[in-house]
């Protein structure tokens, strides 16, 4: 296989990951899928993570290892790694994560036998500080179903706990490569959100398998309430930053009259500034600024006063059943 193409390249964009890189690569290699590669791109680390991906390729000839020499964030890194996979279906693993055993093989089969350029999967959500399983993205329930345009917006709310933008899909290479798709390189936040509107944009369409076959952990815990230490660290979140590639492609959207995408990102900028005014207070409280402060600035912002409620409530709900559990306004979470 080595030089030649395969079903599915894998993409494992890494950014000081030391400490996760492992469970994420064995997790590829593990697959019932063994016919695939795996690309490594470290994007400028500073810890170990570099030397650690070079002993798992000298170990394995389906792994190749990208070294950029500069931190340029994920978009890049993934830009990067597509130009030169050479798999029929692309997918993103990050260094934090970890795949079920058949997620390749099932996914792979579910995009031939639908004829779809996109397949995305439900996620388990896990909490690295408390080493459990936390939920699924979605209930299994459900049922696997189409991935539609209509339906991805209706699923973005960037409010939830879990939207459509967070999905990890695997895409067809020939979709990318014939549409010219791209990572949005501008973007520090929300680039998955931001590569999956382009997608659709560019006429793309998808199905949504309902078991959980991506385990994803939660960069804040819901249950231990603590940030992960990989990546990007604490407080990772820049949500007007994110503001900026949002702009970008909203006037894309517009130019090419796509009215219901363009809708989406307006909505989505009206969020980031609000997202942003909830971790600003987020921060003063993790800080030790007295709680009577905070609650004077929060009664200055009637428009926050439903996301701090929506999030309060499931919290009280787990202090009641928990008493130990810590009673604060939680960041929603976003990608």
């Amino acid at each position: 296989m080595p030089g030649g193409p395969c079903p599915v390249s894998v993409v494992i964009p890494v950014f000081n990951s030391a400490g996760t890189l492992r469970r994420a690569v064995v997790s590829v290699l593990g697959q019932t899928l063994r016919d695939l590669e795996l690309l490594i791109v470290d994007d400028g680390s500073r810890d170990a993570s570099l030397s650690l991906a070079r002993r798992f390729a000298d170990a394995d000839d389906r792994i190749r290892v990208i070294a950029l020499p500069h931190n340029r964030g994920k978009p890049h890194a993934m830009n990067v790694a597509i130009a030169e996979a050479r798999g029929a279906w692309i997918a993103v693993l990050d260094a934090d994560d970890w795949y079920a055993p058949d997620r390749l093989a099932t996914m792979a089969a579910a995009g031939e036998s639908h004829g779809v350029p996109l397949v995305a999967d439900n996620q388990r959500f896990y909490d690295a500080a408390a080493d459990s399983f936390v939920r699924t993205a979605f209930p299994p329930r459900t049922g696997d179903r189409e991935l539609s345009r209509a339906s991805f917006i209706a699923g973005s709310n960037p409010y939830e706990d879990f939207n459509f933008g967070m999905l990890k899909p695997i895409v067809h290479a020939d979709f990318i490569r014939r549409t010219g798709l791209r990572y949005r390189e501008s973007a520090t936040l929300a680039e998955d959100f931001l590569y999956l509107v382009e997608l659709f944009a560019a006429g793309g369409s998808g199905f949504l398998v309902a078991e959980p076959l991506y385990n994803w952990t939660q960069p804040f815990g819901s249950r231990s309430r603590q940030w992960t230490t990989t990546g990007q660290g604490s407080w990772r979140y820049d949500f007007r930053a994110a503001l900026g590639a949002n702009a970008e492609v909203l006037h894309d959207l517009r130019q090419r009259n796509q009215h219901d995408l363009a809708a989406l990102l307006t909505f989505r900028a009206r969020a980031y500034k609000r997202l942003q005014c909830l971790k600003e207070l987020n921060q003063m409280r993790a800080a030790g600024v007295p709680l009577s402060r905070l609650m004077r600035m929060v009664a200055l912002r009637p428009w926050i006063w439903p996301h701090i409620a929506r999030r309060m409530f499931p919290v009280a709900r787990r202090r009641y059943s928990e008493p130990d559990a810590d009673l604060r306004i939680s960041l929603p979470t976003s990608r």
